[in-house]
């Protein structure tokens, strides 16, 4: 079985498409044997009520709910943390990753790994729409201030497409505590501490405006959330 995870905030009017869209995939990977969990981190616009129409409409999408916003990495925990897939992944509601990218995750994970991440930094990623150059150069800083601080190698932390084995992943986030942007540094260095495989694979990607980021104010947080994860996860030894 494997589940899949989406964080909502405000995406009632994209949310059935994506769903749509996954399916499919879903259906041709597994068969039957699949869920999608919808977390609503105290969405404003609508989403809840989208949800609800998607569950009645397919037994197989659940829907969770946060009363007030949390952050994404809560509504991910969130959905992780109540997944029952032998594999569980995660995805943004934008479908700025495709959900074909769920096929060769796959075969990775059968091949041995534990953990496969999105990587749109390496030659082999494929970026259809880049995002404005200062995030870009922002980012390129952020995965190495990272890197430097935890003793990690990892090309990118912060794409929104991941896939654990089930226990792995259920395992990980039961002990996460970062909820903002760096949640997906902290997952990826509970991972390594824990001696897990981590493949990266290169991804097609498409960049969607998001006025709910607030730059200068969300990186001095990111680098605060880096800390935290320092102090209480350590820096990996080589």
């Amino acid at each position: 079985m494997i589940s899949a995870v989406i964080p909502v905030y405000n995406e009632a009017g994209a949310l059935a498409e994506h769903v749509q869209a996954l399916s499919p995939i879903l259906d041709r990977l597994m068969g039957d044997d699949w869920e999608i969990v919808l977390v609503d981190d105290g969405s404003s616009d609508g989403t809840g009520e989208a949800i609800a129409r998607l569950c009645a409409a397919e037994p197989r999408i659940r829907g969770l709910s946060h009363a007030v916003n949390q952050g994404k990495g809560a509504a991910v925990r969130t959905g992780v943390l109540a997944s029952r897939g032998d594999a569980v992944f995660f995805c943004d509601a934008d479908r700025s990753t495709p959900p074909e990218t769920l096929f060769p995750f796959m075969a990775a994970l059968e091949a041995g790994a534990d953990v496969v991440i999105g990587d749109r930094k390496s030659g082999g990623a494929v970026i259809e729409t880049w995002q404005p150059p200062l995030r870009t150069w922002l980012g390129l800083r952020f995965t190495w201030l990272a890197n430097t601080m935890l003793g990690l190698h990892f090309n990118d932390y912060t794409c929104g497409f991941k896939l654990f084995r089930g226990d792995a992943g259920r395992a990980i986030f039961a002990e996460t505590e970062v909820l903002g942007w760096a949640f997906d540094v902290e997952i990826l260095a509970r991972a390594a501490h824990r001696d897990l495989l981590v493949r990266e694979i290169p991804v097609h990607w498409h960049h969607e405006a998001d006025t709910r980021v607030k730059i200068v104010r969300d990186m001095i947080r990111s680098f605060l959330e880096l800390l935290s994860i320092l102090r209480r996860v350590g820096r990996k030894s080589s």
